[in-house]
């Protein structure tokens, strides 16, 4: 079928700063996020909070426990490629990252995991 939606897109959205103790304002993202894969996807579900850690190697491998929310959605696989969708979601990535001072953004398109370290702004 011409268009169908079978790539599968994940947002992890964290419940604590980098330092893995002082919380984030995750319903903020959530919402942030639903609405960035609801622009760019065309939908998108978020799903109750999970239990998960990262490990900052530039903190010496310290790990970092979260309860992240896992926020998906599923697009054609010809929309997942499109450079100004991709370019609007880096975009959320980089300042969730920023902005709720993250060390890593994980992000999953199809069969592939982005784990998003540089959260400066693009340069137009």
């Amino acid at each position: 079928m011409p268009g169908s939606r079978r790539t599968l897109v994940v947002l992890f959205i964290p419940s604590v700063e980098r330092d893995g103790q002082t919380p984030v304002d995750q319903d903020y993202w959530v919402n942030q996020g639903l609405m960035i894969l609801g622009e760019v996807y065309g939908g998108a579900t978020a799903y109750p909070r999970g239990r998960g850690v990262w490990r900052d190697e530039e903190r010496g491998g310290t790990l970092v426990f979260d309860e992240p929310v896992v926020v998906h959605s599923y697009t054609s696989p010809t929309r997942a490629r499109l450079v100004p969708e991709l370019a609007k979601l880096a975009a959320f990535c980089r300042r969730m990252g920023r902005e709720a001072k993250q060390g890593e953004v994980g992000l999953v398109i199809a069969d592939r995991y982005y784990a998003i370290r540089e959260f400066k702004e693009a340069r137009p």
